[in-house]
């Protein structure tokens, strides 16, 4: 096996491994936002793909395209974490999206670019920086938009068995 394919491996096992310490109930709450950018980043990569914005190299497995493991292998789980650890503190999570992508961009990128990864192609660091800055933005709006639809929904609470609004339907007549 290649080298470039075993980090590749680690990285996507001890992601997703991460979300045993996650919780049930913040997994359900964020897991449709998960869903979201990850379908979000699957049309990106296309694009990219298109207009050779970067290239993708090296999967975790020669019937699993590259993109599907950077999507869904290692964005997924952290999106989760993110949301968990900041969701509900704006500035927290800018930052913290500004550390982590900060980071992967002018540190780890290279490094995984001299194993033949990932690399880009026709677009800057800053650039694509800015990709994954819009990105996040589309992630908490998504988040907000969600929390704030369940919250104006009305939630019939039930008492001994009946609904409440059957109650006050029932003391109407």
């Amino acid at each position: 096996m290649k080298k470039s394919r075993l980090i590749l491996m680690m990285m996507v096992l001890l992601s997703w491994s991460s979300l045993l310490f996650l919780g049930r109930r913040d997994f359900k709450k964020y897991l449709p936002a998960a869903l979201f950018i990850g379908a979000v980043t699957k049309i990106t990569n296309k694009i990219a793909k298109k207009r050779k914005w970067w290239r993708f190299e090296e999967s975790i497995h020669p019937k699993i395209s590259g993109d599907d493991t950077w999507a869904w292998g290692l964005f997924f789980p952290s999106t989760l974490w993110i949301l968990k650890l900041s969701f509900g503190k704006i500035w927290s999570y800018v930052t913290y999206n500004l550390i982590l992508h900060t980071s992967f961009v002018y540190l780890l990128l290279s490094f995984l670019k001299k194993l033949k990864i990932v690399s880009l192609v026709k677009l800057s660091k800053r650039q694509y920086l800015l990709v994954l800055f819009c990105r996040e933005i589309l992630l908490y709006l998504f988040q907000f938009s969600k929390e704030y639809i369940e919250r104006k929904k009305p939630h019939s609470v039930s008492v001994n068995g009946k609904s409440q609004d059957r109650q006050v339907e029932n003391l109407r007549s």
